[in-house]
């Protein structure tokens, strides 16, 4: 460029340099995935982004956008608003581009709308498609008046310096030519958009939302980190054989069979066209490591034969074990290389430290959030909700970095936690990313739930060798009738010689039953709940794993993937899988000859405690299936498990999973119909985790520690730039949540509200909070 505008995105920076600037992040961000049989080709593919990148700001060239940026000022009027005025010009240049192309009429129809869709709502959420496509009078008086303040002579150096003759035509006068042919243009469309989803394909919900998330990711990029360097480093799969001779585990049963497991998968020949792996092992069998060394080979292999290297994404269920795993898979990298930084593994969930480390350097909060959100890593750790909810979702800040998912290798471990109503949504979506964007992925669980057909999966392992070879437990019904929790109490003899776990599904049943068995037995027993700060439950958990005590009660928290180990185990009932976890935590190492898991019916003065929180379904099922028995031994668990996902999956509806497919197939982001007393699910309204309440979040002032953090927090509010208090709480985030619980708004005890959440200080602690039993609620049923 010999001369610029001088027009500007942001202060500082000409508006062409963005443009070009944002189009190259773009293009390289697409560089790295692999896609195949797609509607489009990837040729045709980078000139849509092109579209798309080059104008998605330059309604930014107004008169009135321009005064506002240089203002100073937080937000500007109406007028100030570029998002409308560029996703026009991204339609027409769109249409232009490829309605000479050699691709079907459908295919031209779509490819502007997903251009104006994108462009216009860059800075916000995905919208209903239907509604999108419609422009309102006193919008186009809005778009004419912003078309009149340009300034042509700056608009024509502007649309040169793109350097690319798709805009050569752009000129001033032609844009109100654009706004009223478009608009008129928008709405024929309507009625052929409106035919999508008759080709019940989530391809072009994939495309359009793959389209969004490279704008949107290379548009914050490109202001504030600039292009952020991959470091594909080769990472073999004996990184983990390294670390696991540093362990010095001794020759026993167990130990014999995880090293069995381990090499029977690690020495399986790779097949490329098989996308998609079933690890089924018992729980304590060494899953972590036997799924990441796979990863790792396949990885090299995808290297070696096909020409890209795939990103890792190792996807779990809960926060508890996302750190137990992220500081074991971290301690095997380094191990082997010594020094690693977030370049290479990185851990992603909504309460995670902002910490970003690149080299030997720490980047700078506002810096290291944008990597962190945008899974600037090899190695993800993060939690299915991260996960499902990229994939699943009309958010920008969860669409942001959708385009990492696409080739890459998913470990989805723990996966029997998906709720059984999205199954066959998922199993959709996956086939989709597997066909078309050359993703990998390795189902890892101990009760593998038929969310594929098995002829779909290739088994990493014969899970009937280890099953039946692997005897630690025998379960014992006893559900030929339901008890009070005083009633079950007297069914109850501790030997001194045992340690014991109690698993409740409830948290009042969990806290009532600690108090009498407390009071009966006068020992130190630890109790867990979401109650509890996470800070404690942590360190709770870290006293049980040491075996500092023998007798924990708690909810259903521990079932999956926390590594504890105790003799006896009690369990309420639960879905047969729930309770296949909860076996998981009695005798885990084999250290004794056979552990005991003795599964009860408990209820209250109305009804079962398992009524409140699990589907009637899967209840029956589980107690259709063990009522057979009066003993249950662990080399029979696999039959059981397998006999009861085939029983959910024929019994259970697929009503839900189709109607959030129907959404995607028809584009419709937000759940909106035309008429407005009608509305229909939308892809907005996923959402993995149904809370069963609305809760708020209540800070618990429980040590001095926590007592600095919530100063600090105060102060913050005396910073008046929003965007600085943010990344100032970004500093303290990880460790102020800590100390923060939810709890149902519906609660009688709820603390006074400051500054955004509930607040107990020190001085009126036990009014609200209990140290052994958590927060203290005085009415309704709490789970977990």
């Amino acid at each position: 460029m010999s001369y610029f505008s001088n027009l500007f995105s942001h202060p500082d920076k000409y508006l062409e340099i963005h443009l070009k600037n944002t189009m190259n992040l773009a293009f390289h961000f697409l560089n790295d995935i692999p896609m195949e049989n797609l509607l489009l080709s990837k040729e045709k593919l980078q000139k849509l982004i092109k579209i798309n990148t080059l104008s998605h700001d330059i309604g930014k060239a107004t008169k009135f956008f321009q005064e506002y940026l240089l203002s100073g000022e937080e937000e500007g009027g109406k007028e100030t608003r570029h998002s409308l005025l560029s996703s026009l010009i991204a339609y027409y240049i769109t249409q232009k581009a490829f309605e000479k192309e050699n691709i079907p009429d459908n295919i031209k129809t779509i490819l502007p709308i997903f251009s104006y869709i994108n462009v216009k709502r860059h800075h916000g959420n995905l919208m209903d498609i239907l509604i999108e496509l419609d422009i309102s009078e006193e919008e186009k008086e809005l778009l004419y008046r912003q078309i009149e303040s340009i300034d042509e002579e700056k608009f024509n150096i502007l649309i040169k310096n793109t350097d690319d003759a798709l805009f050569s035509e752009i000129t001033k006068d032609k844009l109100k030519d654009i706004v009223e042919a478009i608009s008129k243009d928008i709405k024929i469309k309507r009625i052929k958009i409106k035919n999508l989803k008759h080709e019940n394909s989530p391809e072009y919900y994939l495309l359009n939302n793959l389209l969004f998330s490279l704008l949107i990711d290379a548009d914050k990029s490109e202001v504030t980190i600039g292009k952020p360097e991959r470091n594909p480093l080769e990472i073999p799969y004996i990184v983990v054989d390294h670390y696991k001779k540093e362990l010095k585990t001794d020759r026993k049963p167990i130990n014999e069979l995880r090293e069995k497991a381990y090499q029977e998968v690690i020495n399986k020949e790779i097949d490329l066209d098989q996308k998609i792996y079933s690890l089924t092992l018992p729980t304590g069998l060494g899953k972590t490591f036997t799924s990441f060394a796979f990863a790792l080979k396949l990885r090299e292999e995808i290297r070696k034969k096909k020409g890209y290297i795939p990103r890792i994404i190792y996807s779990l269920p809960f926060l508890s074990i996302i750190e137990q795993n992220a500081s074991v898979l971290e301690n095997v990298l380094i191990k082997y290389f010594g020094n690693i930084d977030s370049t290479i593994i990185l851990k992603h969930h909504h309460l995670s430290e902002i910490y970003y480390k690149y080299n030997d350097n720490e980047i700078e909060p506002d810096h290291a959030k944008i990597l962190i959100e945008g899974w600037n890593s090899e190695i993800i750790i993060t939690t299915f909700v991260q996960l499902f909810h990229t994939l699943i979702s009309n958010k920008n800040s969860n669409l942001r970095k959708l385009h990492r998912i696409f080739g890459s290798i998913i470990i989805l471990d723990e996966v029997q936690s998906i709720p059984i109503k999205y199954w066959y949504l998922l199993r959709e979506i996956f086939k989709e990313l597997v066909e078309k964007f050359n993703t990998y992925i390795i189902f890892s669980t101990a009760t593998q739930p038929l969310i594929f057909n098995k002829d779909e999966t290739f088994n990493l392992i014969n899970a009937e060798d280890y099953f039946t070879n692997l005897n630690r437990t025998i379960l014992i019904p006893r559900l030929y009738e339901s008890l009070l929790l005083e009633e079950f109490l007297e069914n109850i003899e501790l030997k001194s010689d045992k340690s014991y776990m109690f698993i409740f599904n409830t948290i009042n049943s969990a806290q009532k039953f600690y108090n009498l068995l407390k009071e009966k037995t006068k020992e130190d027993i630890v109790f867990l709940s979401s109650h509890i700060i996470p800070k404690e439950r942590l360190e709770r958990i870290e006293s049980i794993k040491k075996g500092e005590k023998r007798i924990v009660v708690t909810t259903q928290l521990v079932e999956a993937g926390v590594d504890i180990d105790l003799d006896v185990v009690y369990r309420d009932i639960a879905p047969l899988d729930s309770i296949n976890q909860s076996a998981g935590r009695c005798n885990r190492n084999w250290l004794k000859d056979i552990g005991e898991v003795y599964l009860y019916s408990l209820q209250d003065d109305k009804r079962r405690y398992a009524s409140y929180i699990y589907d009637k379904i899967l209840l029956d099922v589980t107690n259709n299936i063990l009522k057979k028995d009066e003993k249950i031994e662990e080399i029979k668990f696999l039959n059981y498990i397998q006999n009861y996902f085939y029983e959910i999956s024929e019994r259970k509806s697929k009503d839900i999973s189709k109607n959030f497919l129907d959404a995607i197939y028809s584009l419709r982001y937000s759940g909106y119909t035309e008429n407005e007393n009608d509305k229909c699910i939308g892809i907005e309204d996923f959402k993995l985790i149904e809370e069963d309440q609305p809760k708020i979040d209540v800070f618990i002032e429980l040590n001095e520690e926590a007592e600095n953090l919530w100063n600090q927090y105060i102060k913050l509010k005396e910073i008046k730039d929003i965007f600085e208090r943010r990344l100032e709480f970004l500093k303290i985030r990880s460790d102020f949540y800590k100390y923060v619980i939810s709890i149902p708004i519906r609660a009688e005890n709820l603390p006074a509200i400051e500054y955004g959440f509930g607040y107990i200080s020190k001085d009126n602690l036990d009014d609200f909070y209990d140290r052994e039993t958590g927060y203290k609620i005085k009415s309704g049923i709490l789970l977990w």
